[in-house]
């Protein structure tokens, strides 16, 4: 299976126990880490961080130290994106590092079990997309509800949804997931994409890019779709 950057290179840091936890302390490490060693020693450069998690945090971003750490990144030149946080409109705020401005917090959007694509017109802000506040809600929204990617069997995702595994996949290698984690890896790819064409974008400018001018979200608010949903054929033209 190809993802959305087939071409991109991946570096994988484990930090996570078999049931996806990981303290708060090794994310912030993890982050430290790649930001002090932003080239790998085959001369590859680190462009992009996925965060595809998040947590509750009371603090405000200035005084978090996760969203430091993410913050940091970003001002060393990687772009850092993060999901938005899978609890809808109950927290009233972002999931932690998606509540600093200096990271790309993605929503998630549903297409309605339709099969023609994910245009603008035919999607909606999936009901469980973390809606945030006036003051700091997502960026943009993506792709996030029913995702096909690849399946990791035996793992503790695996074990506890079966219906995420894919009807007619005799290979079973494949695996269905929603969420803005989902959300988040889409634009994750879509950055690399941007980065592959245009190699000295700041994480500024690759903000911008992908967040102007791509349109309102079917009936969904500004606050729950941010800038509106993901056009990479718009921000390249940007």
């Amino acid at each position: 299976q190809l993802g959305v950057a087939p071409d991109a290179k991946l570096l994988a840091l484990k930090l996570a126990t078999t049931d996806g936890s990981v303290d708060v302390s090794q994310v912030i490490a993890a982050l430290d880490w790649v930001t002090q060693h932003p080239v790998l020693p085959d001369g590859t450069p680190v462009r992009v961080i996925n965060l595809s998690y998040g947590t509750n945090s009371d603090q405000g971003y200035l005084s978090d130290p996760l969203a430091a750490a993410a913050e940091n990144a970003w001002q060393h030149g990687i772009v850092v994106v993060t999901s938005a946080g899978n609890s809808g409109s109950d927290n009233g705020r972002l999931s932690d590092p998606a509540i600093d401005p200096y990271v790309i917090a993605v929503g998630a959007t549903d297409s309605g079990d339709r099969l023609d694509g994910w245009t603008r017109d035919h999607t909606t802000v999936a009901s469980y997309s973390e809606v945030g506040s006036a003051d700091r809600h997502v960026d943009l929204v993506a792709p996030g509800t029913s995702l096909v990617s690849v399946r990791a069997a035996g793992s503790f995702i695996d074990v506890n949804n079966p219906s995420g595994l894919v009807s007619g996949d005799v290979s079973g290698q494949l695996f269905r997931g929603s969420g803005t984690s989902q959300a988040a890896a889409v634009v994750s790819g879509s950055v690399a994409l941007l980065l592959q064409a245009y190699p000295n974008l700041t994480p500024d400018q690759v903000k911008y890019a992908l967040t102007y001018g791509i349109g309102a979200v079917t009936h969904s608010s500004p606050i729950a779709a941010g800038a509106g949903t993901l056009n990479l054929s718009k921000a390249l033209d940007t």
